[in-house]
């Protein structure tokens, strides 16, 4: 019969014992390695090729150097002092390729390096147990780029793989193949399913990142605050995505669709730049907003990280943006007290974050739609200003001004122009020179949405009419129950002042109607020069995609920004929302316990339901261990019971029959019913003898 060891904490982890000093063997080291490369990939695409080509390179030798442990030139390059050596060089090169070192690039690369640098000199178990504690870190550290369904399917690998070199390094010696451990990590892992799962719903949610870095020099994405022609246009070239917006009530046509972002009032004759100088939208504003135009619609914009503090609304703004969470839903923006305000509405329009977008944004907004903003003041001198540079276009626009009886009819008269004459609307125009308005009103007259909205507003300028240009989106694609804006949508138009308002006119409208009816695909004459997703034609791959946006979106919504709002609204659903927060605690605890318990106990039990006869034979030997009788590693049941007897005389026929009902139990198949006769009958005899041996004399003394 077989008998287990005692449990032992040293037994079941080794790993973690500082005086291991056993060599690594092959099988550990393929294992670590292959943890390296699923560490390590996630991150060649967020930082220097040189520092992945220097980490990976490591790894490499580390493995050739196994393959070949008398090769010289590696075992020199992977001895301590190489090692510790292109480490430090590393650093220094990493603070020469940032420019700083106390940020979150700069760290993460040199991790990466140390990670590596760690595997190239693991020699024996404590090694390898501090390099899986870098490796758990590194793993974690992706989610400093990107928080998105494909960074959670890639970590599972490395989270096996991490998992597995635990399962080898407990038992080097382990003859269990890769199979067994695979099976026994997933059950391990189903098992910690539902704490983890728990931990997520009642857990404190913090409401910033668990970071604390300086800004990083991460490329800024989307529009920039400032327009020169063509950067729209290159802009307008990517499927990415800018945001998302998912409305509470129907989606408004797609001419209504006018995402402002940033207003350019400043122009030096090529390119047009923010205001230096904002006001905040005050009560009056809003009031003016909600009593002169249209009633507000209430709906959700979920913003990637673009690195930039503007955020994007409808035209015109009612309120404030305000954090979601799911009570918001249920009233008006403007009206909700439940919800923190994020940004700040300008009188200009434009809606500026506290500060900058550096993780996913998920944002309240209502909004009139109108093409119309509320004056609250008179315009700026910079909306009027104009350099003396496109000489024909100011001498242009005052002849036809002198032809209209007032600013509206001019304004009209502009977009007539732009309808009537050849002028064509195009991704790739011809470059421009120094005075680009004169060039593309006069000679190419061909171009993209900033070439037009530019060309308006300088006209107006030109006549005296205060006016601004307006960057944002325009349009979008419904999939399933939310709408796209991707960055091909990007639009700008432009906004003059007329009648004591700031009145929306699109120029591009006047060239290319089925640009804002339609999207960009139907405005140009050749739709592959438009991105995939763009497009107008169906196709499986396009399809494809969209579904796979349809389950990211969901992951962002549900998962990703499931903060301390949403988390309250949760506990509000199920019936703990006035429960305070030591209440809430003590529940997770004791179904954490339940589930400890159940998880850890119950296989135990069943196991000792299903082989009482192993744990009665336990405890026998446990009662003549007690009285110096020691059981032999090598002596059968039948040996030991027989010497008992020579030890115990007197108690012979009791050690007999405990003989005899061990064989039938283990060696024998009987039913059931006899099964249950023997075990009583071993409990008893057992019993028995603890009571009595004692009191009993030993015939021989003990060995």
């Amino acid at each position: 019969m077989t008998i287990r060891k005692g449990f032992s904490w040293r037994n079941l982890l080794p790993v973690l014992n500082p005086g291991d000093n056993s060599r690594m063997d092959a099988r550990t080291l393929y294992a670590l390695s292959c943890l390296l490369v699923l560490v390590q990939l996630p991150h060649t695409l967020n930082m220097p090729i040189w520092v992945s080509a220097v980490g990976l390179s490591m790894v490499g030798a580390r493995l050739a150097l196994l393959k070949n442990p008398k090769h010289k030139l590696l075992g020199w390059l992977l001895s301590p002092a190489s090692v510790t050596g292109i480490a430090a060089l590393s650093a220094l090169a990493i603070k020469w390729d940032y420019g700083y070192i106390i940020g979150r690039d700069p760290c993460v690369a040199f991790l990466f390096i140390l990670v590596a640098a760690k595997f190239a000199e693991v020699r024996r178990a404590i090694d390898a147990t501090l390099l899986l504690c870098l490796c758990a870190f590194l793993l974690l550290t992706q989610y400093f780029y990107s928080q998105t369904i494909i960074a959670a399917i890639v970590t599972l690998p490395a989270v096996v793989a991490l998992a597995y070199c635990l399962a080898i390094l407990r038992d080097a010696k382990s003859p269990q193949n890769l199979i067994f451990h695979l099976k026994l990590i997933g059950k391990l892992l189903l098992q910690g399913l539902p704490i983890a799962a728990l931990l997520f719903f009642v857990f404190p949610r913090l409401p910033g990142p668990l970071w604390s870095l300086p800004d990083s020099s991460t490329a800024t994405t989307g529009l920039s605050d400032s327009m020169s022609p063509g950067s729209i246009g290159k802009l307008s070239q990517s499927d990415a995505v800018a945001f998302r917006v998912e409305f509470d009530n129907d989606t408004p046509e797609p001419n209504q669709l006018y995402w402002r972002g940033i207003v350019l009032s400043q122009f030096d004759g090529r390119s047009w730049s923010i205001s230096d100088q904002k006001f905040h939208a005050s009560a009056t504003y809003f009031n003016k907003v909600q009593s002169q135009l249209k009633p507000s619609i209430d709906y959700t914009v979920t913003l990637p990280a673009h690195q930039q503090r503007w955020l994007f609304a409808l035209d015109a703004a009612s309120s404030q943006p305000k954090n979601y969470n799911a009570s918001s839903r249920q009233q008006a923006t403007a009206s909700s007290t439940t919800s923190r305000a994020i940004g700040t509405v300008f009188t200009d329009g434009q809606i500026l974050a506290r500060e900058r977008v550096t993780q996913p944004l998920r944002y309240r907004q209502s909004s009139s739609l109108s093409d119309v903003i509320p004056a609250v003041h008179k315009p700026r001198a910079d909306t009027l200003h104009l350099p003396e540079k496109n000489t024909r276009t100011i001498r242009f626009a005052k002849e036809l001004r002198a032809r209209t009886s007032s600013d509206r009819a001019y304004a009209k008269e502009v977009l007539r122009h732009f309808n009537q004459q050849p002028f064509r609307y195009t991704l790739e125009p011809q470059l421009l020179g120094s005075t680009p308005v004169d060039e593309f009103l006069f000679d190419t007259r061909e171009g993209f949405c900033e070439h037009y909205a530019s060309a308006f507003v300088v006209l107006m300028r030109a006549v005296g009419i205060p006016a601004r240009i307006v960057t944002g989106y325009q349009g979008g694609e419904i999939n399933n129950d939310y709408l796209i804006v991707r960055q091909s949508n990007a639009h700008a138009w432009a906004e003059v002042y007329l009648d004591g308002v700031w009145q929306r006119a699109d120029p591009t409208a006047a060239v290319a109607p089925s640009r804002v009816e339609q999207g960009l695909a139907a405005a140009l004459p050749n739709e592959a020069s438009v991105p995939r997703l763009s497009r107008q034609t169906p196709g499986l791959i396009r399809n494809a995609l969209l579904r796979w946006d349809t389950l990211n979106y969901h992951w962002q919504r549900l998962v990703i920004d499931f903060d301390d709002d949403s988390q309250k609204s949760f506990w509000d659903a199920i019936g703990l929302g006035k429960a305070a927060l030591w209440q809430i605690c003590i529940i997770a605890l004791l179904i954490t316990s339940l589930w400890s318990a159940w998880v850890i106990g119950l296989p135990r039990w069943q196991r000792s339901t299903l082989e009482r006869q192993e744990r009665h034979w336990n405890r026998l030997v446990k009662t003549l261990g007690a009285h110096s009788l020691t059981r032999q590693h090598t002596e059968s049941a039948a040996d030991f019971l027989l010497r008992a007897c020579e030890h115990w005389p007197a108690c012979t026929s009791q050690f007999m029959r405990l003989s005899i009902a061990f064989e039938q139990l283990r060696f024998q198949a009987i039913d059931e019913g006899q099964q249950k006769i023997l075990n009583t009958q071993l409990l008893k005899d057992i019993v028995w003898l603890q009571l009595t041996l004692p009191f009993r004399r030993r015939a021989l003394p003990a060995n």
